[in-house]
């Protein structure tokens, strides 16, 4: 038998490997949950909650689901403000305003700026896409599907069963 040597920066790394498990059970939660649970938005937060160790998950997953909360709450008066005025109104005055006042707060008052891509995804997901009725229940779906996903990543995370950097495989000489 011939001796083949891999090293290990030849082979997937870890992350990748499960950065794929987390996005297949995430996709067969979204089939099982019949589009409650929009696949799009499970697998971003699942990729976006893995991380290479433990603890930056759950900082990734604490940032998301805060960035989550200050977006759609903005979101949420605006679009009742909005939805009391005039939607053009909302479209051409409010959206700004929701923006500056996520940058403004996340910015400048708490100085977290890390959390200013994700709060202003959410705000303008809910002020320029979503029915003004139920521009609450997507905050509390984005929510939800920030909980579901970022748990499948961690406790996809929590599995190591590669403890060696070199694998050995053996091939029979012909």
């Amino acid at each position: 038998m011939k001796r083949i040597k891999l090293e290990h920066d030849v082979l997937p790394g870890l992350r990748i490997i499960k950065t794929v498990i987390a996005l297949l059970i995430c996709m067969l939660i979204s089939l099982a949950s019949n589009g409650y649970l929009p696949p799009y938005d499970l697998a971003v937060v699942a990729v976006l909650a893995m991380q290479d160790d433990m603890a930056k998950s759950f900082k990734q997953v604490q940032n998301r689901m805060a960035s989550a909360f200050i977006g759609g709450i903005i979101g949420t008066i605006c679009m009742a403000i909005g939805t009391i005025t005039n939607e053009n109104l909302l479209k051409i005055v409010l959206v700004p305003i929701g923006v500056f006042l996520i940058l403004y707060f996340c910015g400048k008052l708490i100085n977290r700026a890390e959390f200013i891509i994700i709060a202003c995804y959410v705000f303008l997901s809910i002020t320029l896409e979503q029915n003004p009725e139920f521009s609450w229940f997507y905050t509390i779906k984005v929510m939800v599907t920030t909980v579901v996903a970022s748990n499948v990543a961690i406790i996809v995370n929590l599995f190591d069963p590669r403890r060696h950097k070199r694998v050995t495989v053996y091939k029979e000489k012909k």
